[in-house]
């Protein structure tokens, strides 16, 4: 790595950073996306159809997750290494990488809950042609 020039580790750098946003991202839309048909499919699902929702989303949500932490190591572990030598620190901020883990594990949580239990309440539409307007 010595003979590649700093601009370009720079560039790998922001690109991986880059990157794992973008899963972060894809993980957020899966999730919202698994709540709300969660929620919009009421009683009409079947549990071993939610088992096997359940089983996809956590695949899913494992493969961006396995993803994030193989570029995390690549930049902690090679790229920023080799910056840190010739004086560049390109750190992340220690928080942003723990809000974004509680995020993803709390998340991924409550999406897994809610293919079984958010449903919405059965609530008749009032009738309410007999009142006086």
């Amino acid at each position: 790595m010595d003979s590649i020039a700093t601009e370009i580790l720079l560039e790998l750098h922001f690109s991986l950073e880059s990157s794992i946003d973008v899963q972060f991202q894809a993980w957020m839309a899966i999730t919202f996306a698994v709540i709300v048909a969660s929620y919009s499919s009421g009683d009409a699902l079947k549990t071993k159809v939610r088992i096997v929702v359940a089983v996809a989303y956590l695949m899913a949500a494992y493969t961006l997750f396995a993803r994030w932490m193989t570029e995390v190591s690549r930049l902690n572990e090679l790229i920023q290494p080799v910056l840190a030598s010739r004086g560049v620190v390109a750190d992340v901020r220690f928080y942003t990488a723990e809000a974004r883990m509680i995020t993803y594990a709390l998340g991924t949580v409550i999406a897994t809950i809610s293919i079984f239990f958010f449903r919405p309440t059965n609530q008749e539409l009032k009738d309410d042609s007999d009142r006086d307007t």
